[in-house]
């Protein structure tokens, strides 16, 4: 729990940061960026390590990040690197991207596919879904490939979900076919 509440002020603090200098927008991206390459396992094993030094991981981090951040977010991290909280660095990315979520009105959503959807898909997608959101909120999707749906897509936002794969309908099939219910109806006439 303290875990969580140390993220959330560090969070807070860059955001507040990015008020300030009015780059809220691009902090973001730059923590999107940064979470990405936190899923990938050996970057989030390195930034765990403490058997690796601050100044190594500093070096390593100076190779990826900059020039390719705002200069106030390659900062933050570097000074959480310095400090020896670069674990925390994963977490505090996830508590930024909840608040800045809260503060512009976004909702996230994951829509699983087959092929990533164009632009052109994924507007009418918003569209269609629009009912989901409440007024002024918008929806931020991320899309993930999922080979085994055949076609189709399923969209979950929240606790929502809207499964509209080809997996899903050869499933309602099959049970349907498999269903001997009206048998019961028929040998009672």
């Amino acid at each position: 729990m303290a875990f969580h509440k140390v993220a959330s002020r560090y969070a807070k603090s860059l955001l507040d940061l990015a008020k300030e200098q009015g780059n809220v927008t691009d902090v973001y991206e730059d923590i999107k960026t940064f979470m990405q390459a936190a899923q990938n396992r050996e970057f989030y094993l390195f930034l765990k390590s403490p058997v690796i030094k601050a100044d190594k991981k500093e070096k390593i981090f100076q190779e990826l990040f900059q020039g390719k951040i705002q200069d106030l977010t390659f900062k933050f991290m570097q000074l959480l690197i310095q400090k020896g909280r670069e674990s925390l660095l994963p977490s505090i990315g996830t508590a930024f991207v909840d608040l800045y979520q809260h503060l512009h009105k976004i909702r996230p959503a994951t829509l699983y596919a087959v092929e990533p959807m164009n632009d052109d898909q994924l507007a009418h997608l918003q569209s269609s879904f629009q009912s989901w959101l409440e007024p002024g909120e918008k929806m931020e999707i991320q899309q993930k490939s999922r080979p085994d749906l055949i076609g189709g897509f399923i969209l979950e936002m929240g606790n929502q979900l809207y499964d509209g794969s080809v997996k899903r309908q050869l499933e309602i099939m099959k049970t349907s076919l498999y269903d001997k219910s009206y048998i019961n109806l028929v040998e009672k006439k």
